[in-house]
């Protein structure tokens, strides 16, 4: 006897292949695609809470700044020493000199009215604040003209009154009013600071004697920023609103205006916003840094600008899509091994069926002279 051949059903085996495995394949593909949108937006608005978060204690932390400021104005020898100064009559020529010699000198010049800026109480005072405390750089006070009557350290130049941030300050020459800059690179204290400038009245008169302005080092001020680590490749940076850099990490060098990569999509969202920033804004997107990497960005905007114009920034936390979304792709190999099975058994199912359809044809009589060949299953 011949031994028993295999037959397999070919139509059998391409309808199995045909209908189970593109269904599968379609299955994965959706479930993965579901699963990583859900964990783009559930990450997103993650990223979004945590700048959020960053920009309220980014505030919090400049407004007590202001407050400090603030009380410094209000100490005694401060006010005395402002209004005594201007009791002194202006001496344009004398002021000039006083400031081409202060330019030109590498140290404080030796008269009288300069031995006086550093050495007075104010001075004093100034001076042991900023020894014991590191975020101010600089502390001065200038009298209601703009000439230095005190100053923790020898500062660029001797007249103040030409200089941007003291004539906002001054306003009116009446009450002055509160002024912050942006973060700007500081030649006196060479570092990168925020100048906080507040009014200095008489407290017997209320009137404007002089402005007060302290130098305070971002570094210190703006840690919660780059101390913020998510995963391995996510951080936090301060952006303005035309998408320059203001603090982040590396650390930016003087003179620099360095453009956040996704800085085209923080202009279209959020450039003009100005005092109208609202946590509300707060929202994600995706862009490509500089490297050619997706990272998803989330963005919340700082209410700082909200009193001073100056500082409508912005706290942009980003982390790569490849660190992101590695629990997907570990999915997708799992899935993709159990496809590979699946089609493995697929595969013994179509061949177990069609060796059980294949039966040899067997002649069954119709009538005298007609037979029907007929295939009956084996088993």
């Amino acid at each position: 006897m011949s031994p028993k051949r295999l037959h397999i059903n070919l139509r059998v085996l391409t309808v199995f292949i045909i209908v189970a495995l593109p269904v599968l394949a379609v299955g994965v593909i959706l479930v993965l695609g579901s699963g990583q949108a859900r964990l783009r937006q559930s990450y997103g608005r993650h990223l979004a809470n945590v700048a959020q978060q960053t920009a309220a204690a980014v505030d919090a932390y400049i407004f007590r700044r202001i407050l400090d400021v603030a009380v410094l104005a209000r100490v005694p020898d401060v006010q005395a020493v402002a209004a005594r100064e201007n009791q002194r009559a202006l001496n344009v020529e004398e002021v000039r000199a006083l400031d081409r010699q202060w330019m030109s000198e590498r140290v404080v010049p030796s008269t009288p009215i300069a031995t006086q800026v550093m050495t007075n109480p104010a001075a004093q005072f100034f001076v042991g604040i900023v020894e014991h405390d590191p975020i101010y750089r600089e502390i001065i006070l200038t009298d209601r003209f703009g000439r230095l009557v005190a100053a923790s350290n020898r500062t660029t130049d001797y007249y103040q009154a030409d200089e941007e941030w003291w004539e906002e300050a001054f306003d009116d020459g009446v009450r002055g009013r509160v002024i912050v800059s942006d973060v700007v690179w500081d030649e006196s204290a060479r570092v990168f600071a925020i100048d906080i400038a507040v009014p200095v009245v008489d407290p017997a008169t209320g009137n404007l004697v002089g402005i007060l302005k302290t130098s305070a080092d971002t570094r210190e001020m703006l840690a919660a920023v780059t101390g913020l680590r998510l995963g391995s490749t996510g951080q936090a940076i301060v952006v303005r609103e035309d998408g320059s850099i203001v603090f982040g990490r590396p650390a930016l060098r003087p003179g620099d205006r360095q453009q956040f990569f996704a800085a085209d999509l923080l202009r279209e969202r959020f450039q003009g916003v100005g005092k109208v920033m609202t946590p509300e804004l707060a929202t994600y997107f995706s862009a490509r840094d500089s490297n050619g990497q997706t990272q998803l960005i989330g963005i919340a905007p700082s209410q700082l600008g909200r009193s001073s114009p100056k500082l409508s920034w912005l706290i942009a936390v980003f982390q790569s899509d490849l660190e992101l979304f590695a629990p997907i792709r570990d999915q997708f190999w799992h899935l993709l091994l159990v496809l590979a099975m699946t089609a493995i058994a697929v595969l013994g199912l179509a061949l177990w069926y069609s060796t059980r359809l294949a039966a040899p044809s067997v002649e069954v009589a119709i009538g005298p002279a007609n037979t029907v060949p007929v295939t009956t299953p084996l088993g």
